[in-house]
């Protein structure tokens, strides 16, 4: 595949005028980058490869080598979407497993940051950088957090009007500068749709948070431990929720500990490493 220069890259962000607001927009971003500075050049325009990020079905082009990241929304995965893929890669372990059962070759490949550690003045108790969904009206770890007395912000699209204006820091968040914002708070939280939840897939932004020099606490994801161990807390109720939030915010060693953890391993995932696990190219 080394001789296949062209790449197109495709996200389902692409046709939407607010994709700067979408998370794969931006691992589309560093991919794309990470593609260049390896030496290939990506265009639309008569590729040798394609790279699906699936978070929807896409009709690929014919004739082109395929490739498909089961990036997103496990539970839209089927074996006629599958068979459009000529190479499988899989954010998720367990789940790899699952398409291999559905008769189908897949290899692991969890996400990456371009983030680096950054010292800021920590001006957030709590941060979330999440949109508001409608499917399940909000975010469940905002929901289970509830009113709280700490300095909580949250940035996002749809949150205005959802929830105390003194809890809304933005409906955008320029993403160049993310990590002086997860360095910023002393504690970032994440939460994952059901089913991404349920099947391991653990969100890039856990990645940028940590490499950031953040702190996060999460809602249960059977994939978060296989990959950072146990330095990412996870939450099992609201009351837990909360509990964990006193608990990391009155113990500043013991967030410190776990955080520096968190960082050593995300900073190890870069996405160039990712770019040439694609092509098959030796790291």
């Amino acid at each position: 595949m080394k001789d296949m220069r062209r790449i197109s890259v495709i996200s389902p962000s692409d046709p939407y005028k607010t994709r700067l607001l979408w998370g794969d927009h931006w691992v589309k971003y560093e991919l794309v980058r990470a593609f260049r500075e390896i030496g290939y050049i990506i265009t639309d325009e008569k590729p040798n490869i394609v790279i699906h990020l699936f978070g929807s079905p896409h009709n690929l082009p014919e004739n082109v080598y395929s490739i498909g990241w089961i990036y997103s929304h496990p539970d839209k995965i089927k074996p006629r979407i599958l068979k459009q893929y000529d190479k499988i890669f899989c954010l998720s372990s367990s789940f790899t497993e699952k398409i291999r059962k559905m008769g189908f070759e897949a290899e692991l490949m969890i996400g990456a940051t371009a983030k680096q550690p950054v010292q800021k003045k920590i001006e957030y108790d709590i941060l979330s950088v999440s949109n508001w969904r409608r499917m399940s009206g909000g975010r469940k770890v905002i929901h289970d957090l509830g009113e709280t007395s700490y300095n909580l912000k949250i940035w996002g699209t749809r949150w205005k009007g959802k929830i105390p204006q003194k809890y809304y820091g933005g409906e955008y968040h320029d993403n160049q500068k993310l990590n002086e914002l997860y360095a910023s708070s002393l504690i970032t939280l994440v939460d994952c749709h059901a089913d991404m939840a349920r099947e391991g897939f653990v969100p890039v932004k856990i990645f940028d948070a940590l490499a950031s020099g953040g702190f996060c606490i999460s809602d249960k994801n059977s994939g978060i431990e296989e990959i950072f161990g146990n330095s990412i807390p996870q939450y099992k109720s609201p009351d837990h929720l909360k509990e964990l939030v006193k608990f990391y915010i009155n113990y500043p060693d013991e967030r410190l500990r776990l955080m520096e953890m968190g960082r050593k391993i995300a900073l190890s995932h870069t996405w160039e490493k990712r770019a040439k696990q694609f092509l098959g190219i030796e790291s």
